[in-house]
C-alpha cells in the first residue's frame, strides 16, 4: 500500500467575497497529526499544513462576524492525488448547509470552487480522502480581506523554507554513521564497512546466542573468536591465506575521514583519512567529535583521542582514552557512538546494550556485561566515568542551553513497544538489558509451555511513569517512533530564530524530525514539530560553524553529506558573527573578549570562551560575571560551569560561588548545586558548600532540589538524611526524578544498615528509594524489606535481589516468600519461584512443592513452578525471568522426582499442568514422570496427545506402539501426522500408511509423507517417489507440497528446477504470523503495520508499506517476489532509485510513484521531479527491505506467504 508522501507544492487557496473587516476567531478540526495542526492551514505558509487520517476528517474556521461566501479555493498537499471533499457552512453551529461532493481532480496551483452564495459564521471543509489513501492534507486556507486572529496559528510568512543540497559525495564516505564539523567547517565522518560483516551480528548467528550471553569481557570474546572461528565456512577468506578464521575479521576497515571544502565552492571535495579500525573485536566506527584541534572517536572496543602534536592542522597522535566496550557480539548498530561536548567541559559518549568492562587509569572498574551506558571524560581524556546506564541504543546525545542531556533511544523491536525520549542525569538508570532481546531462546519455556516472561514488556518498563512503575529506573519522558539515528541540538544561532531552541533527529529516512523539550517538574516533556524534508537515509547530524545542519547518509554504496539550511532572509541574524568567531584560536583572545563570548547567543561561542578562561584558571573573572547583575542568565551559567572546570583540578575554587547561592534565579542555584557535586566529598571545599546544599534541598524549585540531593549523596552528608527522606516522602511519589535524586542522596548519606532500618517507614516512596539505594550498593540488607505488606515494595526488593548480577546472599530470604499465602503479583512471584530454583536447596524445593499444593496463583505461575521442578536436576543456562546467562551445577534428581510423585494427583487433575509434565518428559526424557499417566491418553486433548507421543518416543516407552496405533485412528489430522512421525520407531509398518495418505484427496500431511517416503528403501516407495518426481517435471505436482517434493529430491541427488512457485502454497498461516511478529532477524513487524500491530505509518513516517488487507490486493506470486527479491517490484514511496537521463544527468531519490506516463522522484532536497520513461536511459532500484531468502528458511517464507494471503 502506498505511503502518503506530503511535500510542499506552491498552492494558494482563496475564499472570496467576504466582509473585509471580518477576522478568523478560532480554528478547529476533527483530528490532527502531531506537528501538522489545524492552525497551520491558516498561517499563509505553503510549507506547513493540516493533516488528519480518516475519511470524513474536517477542518473548520469561525469568523468573528457574519460573512457571505460565494467562492472557495482550496489547495491540497500532494496535489497529484484526487481528493474528494465537501464544503459546509453554518450560522449557529447547529444547522449546516453543505455543497455536493467535490473533486480536486489532481489539480495543483490555485483551484477555485464556485458555490451558491450563503451567509456563514462557520466554514468547514470535510475531506473524504484521496484516490490513494484516507488522509486529508490541506496546506493553506487564505481568506481575502479577513485577517487571522490570535488563536489561528503563526503569523503569515514566518515559516522558513528549507534548501537541501548535497555538500559532499564520494565512495570513500559510503555508509557514514556519524558526523562532526570542526570550527573551520571541515567535516569528520565515520565510514562503517564492517557492520554485519566483519563486525558479526548475532541475529545472523542465533545458534551462538547462549555462548554470546555467557561472555563478560571483550577479552573473553577475543579468545572465543580465535578458538571458535577456525574453519568456519561461513567466514569469507578475506585475507586470501587459504584458511577461514578470526584473522579474516581483520581485513575490512572502518575509518574516520575528514572532508574539506578546500576550493571554497560550497562543496566538500578533499578527502583525508584520520585512522582505520579493524581488529577481530572491532565493532564499527560510529562516533566522532571535533573539539578545537582534537578529535574524539568511538570505535569499540575503544574510545580514542587524536591530537595535532606537530601543529600541521591534522590530528595524528592517537591515544586510547578507555577500552572494554562491546562485550557481546550483539546486534549490528548497537555501538559505541554519540560523542558530544558538554558545557561542563567534558566529552560524553554513548554505549549500546552490548555491555562493558572498563578499568580507568585511577583503577575504578565499571562492569555491566549486559547493559549500555553514558560515559564521560575530561577534555584531556582523563577521569573516565560512567555517568548513566541502561540505555539500549541511544545513538547520539545532545545538550540544551542549560546543560541538560537528552537522547532518543531505540526500542527493543517488540510488538506494541515504542522508542523512548531520555532525560539523562547523573546515576540515572534507564532499564534496558541485552538479555531481554533473546528471551525466546530460554529452554525453560520448552517445558512450561508458555511464552517467555518479558520484564521489559510485561512490566511496561518502556512507558512513562505511572503508579506501579519500577522504581529502580528513571522512566522515559515520552514515547515516539520509529527508531532514531542522528540527534543534535541547535546551539542557538543555527538555521533560523524560530528553531533556536529545537533538537533535530534522523531515523534513516529522507527527513529530519524536529523536537522541543520543556521543563516539567525535575524532568522534561517534549513535543514534535514539523519535520524538515530532504537528504537520503540520513544518519548522523551536526551543526556546522556556518549555522547549517549537516547530515551523514548511510547505504547505497555512494557516500553523501547533505546540508540543510533556510533561505537567507530567514537565517538567524547572529550566524555571520558566529561563523567569524568560531575559527579564532581562543588562546590568542584577550580576557575581555573571552568574557564577551560568554554572553554570545551561540552556545559554541560561549563554551569557547568558558573553556579558555577555565584553562587559564581565571576564576576571579568568572566570579565577576556570575555576580554581575547585568549579565545574562546564560553568561552566568557558563561562569558557574567554568568555575566547576577549574575546581576539578584546583581545590578551593567553588568558594567563588558564595554569592550565587542566594540568587533569585533558581537555575543559577541549581547549577551551583550541580557543580558542587563534582568535588571530593572529604575536602575542605566540600565542607564549605555543604550548608548551601542543605538549604537548596528545601528550595521551591524541583531542579534545585534535584541537583542538591545528588551532590549531597556524592559528598556523603549524613546530616542530610532527614531532609532527603522528607524529599522522597513528599515529592518523590509525584516526580520519579526527585525520587531518583533522593535515592542518590540517601545512598551516600546512610550506611546499608541505616538504609535497611527504613523498611518500616510509613512512606512507600521512602521504602522504594531505600531499596534502590541498597540495590546500587549490592547490599544483602535489602532483604529486610521482604517483610513488607505492599506487593509493589516487595516487587522492588525482589528486583534488587534477583535481577542483573543479583545479591546472592539475599536469594534464600526471597525464596521464603513462597511460604506466604496470598501473594498474586506475577512479576514478584516469578522472581520468588525462580529464587527458590536458583537457591537449589532441599528446603527451597519443598517450598515450590508446597506452593503447588496450595493451588493458588495464576495458571502461568503454576506452570512456572512445576517447570522449575522438572528442570531441577539440570538447570538451563538462561534465567527463567530475565534470560540472563547463569550457569548452575547439576543437582540430584531424586528429591525432585519424589516431589513430582507426591504432586501427581494434582498434576493429572489439571489440564495445563498435565501439559507441562508431558513437555518435561519430551524435553528431559525422564521415564518415571510418565508412570500412572498412560490410562489418561484417550482423554487428553489433541495437543496433549501429541506431547505424550513425543515424551514416549523420547524415553523409548514400551507403550509407544500402542499409543501410536491409537493416535493413527484419531479424528485430528495433526495427531495422526505426529503418530506417523513415530510409527517407525514404534515398529508400526509405515509404507502402507504413507501410500494411503498420498492416494487420498486433500493435502493434509502430504508434504511430510513425501519426505518420509523418500527415505524408505522399499521398492514400492522408490517407484512411488519416482512417479511424484515425474509429476513435478510435468507441472502436475500439487502446489501445496511442491516444496517438500523438491527438498526430498535434492536430498536424494535429484535436480529439479527451483522456482518461486515452490513457496506460494502449503504454508501455515499461524506459524507465519509468529514469524512476522517475533523473528529476530527478519524483524517484519518493526517496519510494517498489520492491523493494530507493528510499524507506525502516518502521513509523515513509514518505513515499510502497510500490510493490512494485503491478501486482497496482491496475489501469492507477488508476495513471494516481494519477499525474495524486494527490489524487483517496489511499492511507491518505499524504494530508492538512481537513474541516468538520456541527456546524461544523474538523478537519485525516493521513487514516489511510477506510471506509464511518469516516474515521480522525491529528491534529497524534498522536491519532486517527474520524468517520462523515454527520458530515462538506465536506472537502479533498491528496496529498503533485505531479501528474506537470505534470512529465512524456505518453509518460513512459505508460512509468511500463507499468512499474508489470509489478510483480506
Amino acid at each position: 500500500m502506498n505511503r502518503p508522501t506530503l511535500l510542499a507544492l506552491c498552492l494558494i487557496a482563496f475564499i472570496g467575497d467576504l466582509t473585509a473587516a471580518a477576522k478568523i476567531g478560532s480554528i478547529k478540526s476533527s483530528s490532527e497529526q502531531s506537528g501538522n495542526e489545524a492552525a497551520q492551514a491558516f498561517d499563509s505558509s505553503t510549507s506547513t499544513r493540516w493533516s488528519a487520517q480518516g475519511r470524513g476528517a474536517w477542518i473548520q474556521c469561525e469568523f468573528d462576524t457574519e460573512v457571505e461566501v460565494k467562492e472557495v479555493g482550496i489547495g491540497f498537499q500532494a496535489a497529484e492525488r484526487n481528493y474528494a471533499f465537501e464544503l459546509h457552512s453554518s450560522l449557529d453551529g447547529k444547522k449546516w448547509e453543505k455543497t455536493e461532493r467535490l473533486q480536486s481532480k489532481s489539480r495543483s496551483g490555485v483551484v477555485n470552487y464556485t458555490i451558491a452564495p450563503r451567509k456563514a459564521r462557520l466554514l468547514r471543509v470535510t475531506v473524504f480522502g484521496s484516490d490513494e489513501n484516507d488522509w486529508a492534507n490541506v496546506h493553506t486556507i487564505h481568506v481575502p480581506g479577513i485577517t487571522a486572529g490570535p488563536t489561528s496559528g503563526r503569523d503569515p510568512g514566518t515559516k522558513p523554507e528549507f534548501v537541501v543540497t548535497e555538500w559532499a559525495s564520494d565512495p570513500s564516505i559510503a555508509n557514514t554513521v556519524a558526523i562532526s564539523l570542526d570550527d573551520e567547517g571541515r567535516a569528520y565522518v565515520t565510514a562503517a564497512r564492517r557492520r554485519k560483516q566483519s563486525s558479526l551480528d548475532i541475529r545472523n548467528h542465533q545458534d551462538l546466542v547462549k555462548k554470546d550471553l555467557s561472555l563478560s569481557t571483550v577479552e573473553e570474546r577475543r579468545s572465543w573468536y580465535r578458538e571458535y572461528l577456525t574453519g568456519k565456512n561461513w567466514i569469507p577468506d578475506r585475507n586470501g591465506d587459504g584458511t577461514r578464521d578470526w584473522q579474516d575479521l581483520t581485513v575490512q576497515k572502518d575509518s574516520v575521514i575528514r572532508v574539506t571544502d578546500k576550493d571554497g565552492d560550497g562543496k566538500g571535495e578533499t578527502i583525508r583519512t584520520l585512522d582505520e579500525y579493524h581488529t577481530e573485536v572491532t565493532g564499527i566506527a560510529a562516533g566522532v567529535l571535533a573539539v578545537g584541534s582534537d578529535v574524539f572517536v568511538a570505535a569499540e572496543p575503544d574510545f580514542l583521542r587524536y591530537q595535532d602534536a606537530d601543529g600541521d592542522g591534522f590530528p595524528e597522535l592517537r591515544e586510547v582514552v578507555a577500552t572494554g566496550f562491546q562485550v557481546h557480539m550483539g546486534q549490528g548498530g548497537h555501538n559505541l557512538s554519540g560523542v558530544t561536548l558538554g558545557p561542563d567541559g567534558r566529552v560524553y559518549w554513548s554505549l549500546g546494550d552490548k555491555g562493558h568492562y572498563v578499568e580507568t587509569a585511577e583503577g575504578k572498574v565499571y562492569h555491566q556485561p549486559n547493559s549500555g551506558g553514558i560515559f564521560r571524560c575530561e577534555l584531556d581524556g582523563s577521569r573516565v566515568e560512567r555517568y548513566s546506564s541502561g540505555e539500549r541504543n541511544a545513538q547520539e546525545l545532545a545538550f540544551d542551553l542549560h546543560g541538560n542531556l537528552f537522547s532518543m533511544d531505540n526500542d527493543g523491536d517488540y510488538p506494541g513497544e515504542k522508542e523512548r525520549a531520555l532525560y539523562i542525569t547523573e546515576g540515572s538508570e534507564h532499564g534496558w538489558r541485552l538479555n531481554w532481546q533473546w528471551l525466546r531462546k530460554q529452554d525453560f519455556t520448552r517445558i512450561s509451555g508458555i511464552p517467555a516472561y518479558n520484564p521489559w514488556m510485561d512490566e511496561k518498563l518502556f512507558l512513562p511513569d505511572r503508579a506501579d512503575h519500577a522504581a529502580y529506573l528513571t522512566p522515559t519522558i515520552g514515547n515516539f517512533g520509529p527508531g532514531p539515528c542522528g540527534f543534535t541540538a541547535n546551539p542557538g544561532t543555527a538555521l533560523s530564530p524560530d528553531l533556536s531552541d529545537c533538537f533535530f533527529m534522523t531515523n534513516q529516512q529522507g527527513q529530519v524530525r524536529v523536537f522541543r523539550f520543556t521543563e516539567k517538574g525535575a524532568a522534561f516533556e517534549f513535543k514534535e514539530q514539523a519535520a524538515i524534508k530532504g537528504g537520503r537515509s540520513n544518519t548522523g547530524l551536526a551543526v556546522g560553524p556556518d549555522g547549517a545542519l549537516y547530515s551523514a547518509c548511510y547505504g547505497g554504496g555512494k557516500g553523501s553529506i547533505f546540508r540543510f539550511d533556510v533561505t537567507e532572509e530567514h537565517q538567524h541574524p547572529a550566524r555571520k558573527e558566529t561563523r567569524e568567531i568560531l575559527p579564532r584560536p581562543p588562546e590568542k583572545a584577550t580576557s575581555e573578549t573571552l568574557r564577551a563570548w560568554l554572553s554570545h547567543p551561540d552556545q559554541r561561542v560561549r563554551m569557547k570562551g568558558q573553556f579558555e578562561l577555565a584553562r587559564r584558571g581565571m576564576g576571579s573573572l568568572l566570579k565577576d560575571v556570575l555576580n554581575d547583575p547585568e549579565a545574562s542568565r546564560l553568561a552566568r551559567l557558563h561562569a558557574i560551569w567554568g568555575l566547576g572546570q577549574i575546581s576539578r583540578r584546583a581545590p578551593g575554587t567553588l568558594a567563588l560561588l558564595a554569592r550565587a547561592w542566594s540568587s533569585s534565579d533558581p537555575e543559577v542555584i541549581a547549577q551551583c548545586a550541580k557543580v558542587a557535586g563534582d568535588i571530593p566529598g572529604d575536602s575542605e571545599e566540600a565542607e564549605a558548600v555543604r550548608n548551601h546544599l542543605l538549604e537548596a534541598l528545601s528550595h521551591q524549585s524541583p531542579r534545585v532540589q534535584f541537583f542538591a540531593a545528588i551532590s549531597l549523596g556524592n559528598h556523603k552528608v549524613r546530616e542530610a538524611a532527614p531532609a532527603l527522606i522528607e524529599l522522597a516522602s513528599t515529592q518523590g511519589s509525584r516526580d520519579p526524578y526527585l525520587r531518583h535524586a533522593a535515592m542518590m542522596g540517601l545512598k551516600g548519606a546512610l550506611t546499608p544498615e541505616q538504609l535497611a532500618e527504613l523498611h518500616s517507614h510509613e512512606s512507600r516512596t521512602v521504602r522504594l528509594a531505600s531499596i534502590v539505594a541498597l540495590r546500587n550498593l549490592q547490599s544483602p540488607t535489602v532483604a529486610s524489606f521482604l517483610e513488607d505488606e505492599d506487593e509493589l515494595v516487595l516487587l522492588e526488593a525482589a528486583r534488587a535481589i534477583h535481577d542483573d548480577q543479583s545479591i546472592p546472599e539475599a536469594l534464600p530470604p526471597l525464596s521464603q516468600l513462597l511460604d506466604r499465602p496470598g501473594l498474586t503479583n506475577e512479576a514478584l512471584m516469578r522472581r520468588v519461584i525462580n529464587a527458590a530454583f536458583r537457591v537449589g536447596s532441599y528446603p527451597a524445593l519443598l517450598r515450590i512443592e508446597s506452593y503447588l499444593k496450595r493451588n493458588e496463583g495464576s495458571s502461568k505461575l503454576k506452570r512456572t513452578a512445576l517447570a522449575s521442578l522438572l528442570w531441577w536436576s539440570q538447570p538451563p543456562v538462561l534465567d527463567a525471568v530475565e534470560g540472563r546467562y547463569r550457569k548452575h551445577s547439576a543437582r540430584d534428581k531424586n528429591p525432585a522426582n519424589e516431589a513430582l510423585a507426591r504432586l501427581k494427583p494434582i498434576i493429572m487433575a489439571d489440564n495445563e499442568l498435565r501439559e507441562v509434565l508431558l513437555n518435561g518428559v519430551s524435553v528431559r526424557g525422564e521415564a518415571s514422570w510418565l508412570e500412572g499417566t498412560s490410562e489418561h491418553f484417550n482423554k487428553l486433548a489433541p495437543a496433549l496427545q501429541m506431547k505424550a507421543l513425543e515424551g514416549m518416543a523420547k524415553i523409548n516407552s514400551p507403550d509407544l506402539r500402542k499409543f501410536v496405533e491409537a493416535a493413527l485412528s484419531s479424528t485430528d489430522s495433526k495427531v495422526r501426522e505426529k503418530a506417523r512421525d513415530y510409527a517407525a520407531k514404534a515398529g508400526v509398518p509405515m509404507l502402507d500408511l504413507l501410500m494411503g495418505i498420498l492416494e487420498k484427496e486433500g493435502t493434509a500431511g502430504k508434504g511430510k509423507a513425501i519426505k518420509q517416503l523418500a527415505e524408505d528403501k522399499d521398492p514400492r516407495a522408490k517407484r512411488k517417489f519416482a512417479s511424484l518426481i515425474e509429476q513435478f517435471r510435468q507441472g502436475q505436482a500439487a502446489p501445496e507440497w511442491k516444496l517438500e517434493l523438491w527438498q526430498a529430491a535434492r536430498a536424494n541427488g535429484i535436480e529439479l528446477p527451483e522456482t518461486p512457485d515452490l513457496l506460494e502454497y502449503g504454508g501455515d498461516a499461524q506459524r507465519g504470523r509468529a514469524i512476522v511478529s517475533n523473528h529476530a532477524a527478519a524483524q517484519c513487524i518493526r517496519c510494517h503495520k498489520i492491523g493494530k500491530e507493528g510499524g507506525k505509518p502516518s502521513a509523515e513516517i513509514t518505513i515499510g508499506p502497510e500490510l493490512t488487507g494485503i491478501g486482497k490486493l496482491r496475489d501469492r506470486k507477488h508476495l513471494v517476489a516481494s519477499l525474495l527479491t524486494p527490489s524487483s517490484e517496489i511499492t511507491d514511496g518505499f524504494g530508492t532509485v538512481v537513474l541516468k537521463t538520456t541527456e546524461g544527468e544523474e538523478v537519485s531519490g525516493i521513487l514516489t510513484k511510477k506510471t506509464e506516463l511518469f516516474w515521480t522522484i522525491t529528491l534529497a532536497n524534498g522536491r519532486k521531479r517527474n520524468l517520462r520513461p523515454d527520458e530515462i536511459s538506465s536506472h537502479i532500484l533498491a528496496s529498503t527491505m533485505p531479501p528474506m531468502g537470505a534470512i529465512l528458511k524456505p518453509e518460513e517464507v512459505r508460512d509468511i506467504v500463507e499468512f499474508l494471503a489470509s489478510q483480506k
